[in-house]
């Protein structure tokens, strides 16, 4: 059952998003409307990573993990009555069939690699197997994508893009690094012997605070910060913010002292708040409307698989270098460094100024 109803709520999310950001580009037809409407989306994504682990901490310490689930289901029933009634209709007019040999073959390649990370310590040979499985996937997901044509899972003609290439990127970069800092340290805070303060789960939840609320507040601006500046700054610079904050965190001795780690949280949320929107506007305006939902499913691809790679990556240096404050220095200049290759490819393929596709192209 336990599984179940995981599988379920993650069907659910990767559903919504896409269709979240799809319903923008296809209501905001002006670049910078649509950049203010995506900075609103991106903040209520840093209030929801606000208050998330905060109020989940709280019921954990309270009711047992369990409770943490039960949050989802008014707000779930709110989004479909409002859905039903507000929502435009945005598919694309064009079939489409389900791409069954893409979505198995993509998920070795992304499985695999994940599992080779992870199980890096618990032999080569386990490592080496999954490393020849995503090795042997990818070229024949590459192929059956390009005979797929327009059905494809992966239209790999989005990809001929620089903007969208550089967006998709960057975006992998930013949730590699993050997400694998957001498993470690509540990992290190709810650990005894680490050399970290230790936190309860209450604790902890109100310690990664500092890093949504600045997101929360900038990205609220972010749209308008990209009009004056240039989605090349906001993205490229917002990235090497980011991993500007994870080498903080690197100076640190296991997350201690507490008020440096919580300064450079602040400087990783504010690397958040300037770049997801400008990165979500990229993505979207490099497409026409009709298949602003294919470019959006492939941002959350892209969004997801930097996060499974980067708990899997980080946590696995983490482990292999003893943990502690080597282990966590060593995995946060590793964060650093993908989120400044990020930002280099991003500066290198993002225009300063969003252009918009004519419609009836890609």
């Amino acid at each position: 059952m336990l599984i179940g109803g995981r599988a379920a709520a993650g069907v659910g999310a990767a559903l919504l998003l896409p269709a979240s950001l799809a319903i923008v580009r296809v209501v905001w037809q002006d670049a910078q409307a649509r950049g203010r409407a995506l900075g609103i989306w991106a903040s209520c994504n840093g209030l929801a990573f606000a208050i998330g682990p905060s109020i989940g901490g709280l019921l954990i310490q309270r009711f047992g993990w369990p409770s943490v689930f039960l949050l989802v289901v008014p707000l779930g029933a709110a989004a479909l009555l409002l859905a039903a009634v507000s929502v435009p209709e945005s598919a694309n007019p064009e079939s489409r069939r389900f791409d069954a040999p893409g979505q198995i073959l993509g998920a070795i390649v992304l499985g695999s690699l994940a599992f080779a990370a992870i199980a890096g310590g618990a032999g080569s040979l386990v490592r080496l197997v999954a490393l020849a499985c995503a090795a042997l996937a990818a070229p024949l997901f590459l192929r059956v994508e390009r005979n797929a044509d327009a059905a494809a899972l992966v239209p790999l003609d989005l990809f001929g893009k620089p903007a969208f290439r550089g967006a998709i990127a960057a975006t992998t970069a930013m949730t590699f690094g993050i997400y694998g800092m957001i498993f470690l340290l509540p990992l290190l805070w709810q650990s005894s012997g680490q050399g970290a303060a230790h936190l309860g789960a209450a604790g902890a939840g109100l310690a990664l605070m500092p890093i949504s609320l600045v997101f929360f507040l900038v990205s609220t601006r972010s749209g308008r910060l990209a009009e004056r500046f240039g989605a090349r700054a906001m993205t490229a610079g917002g990235t090497a913010i980011i991993a500007c904050g994870l080498i903080v965190l690197a100076a640190t001795r296991a997350s201690a002292p507490l008020w440096l780690t919580e300064a450079a949280l602040v400087i990783a949320g504010l690397g958040m708040g300037l770049n997801t929107g400008p990165l979500l506007s990229v993505a979207v305006a490099a497409v026409t409307a009709a298949r602003a939902g294919t470019a959006a499913a492939l941002f959350n691809l892209a969004r997801m698989s930097g996060a499974v790679l980067g708990v899997a990556v980080l946590g696995t240096i983490f482990a292999a270098m003893g943990g502690g404050a080597a282990g966590f220095r060593a995995a946060m200049l590793a964060g650093g460094l993908i989120q400044l290759g990020g930002a280099a490819i991003a500066h290198a393929t993002i225009p300063a100024r969003e252009r918009e596709p004519r419609e009836g192209r890609a």
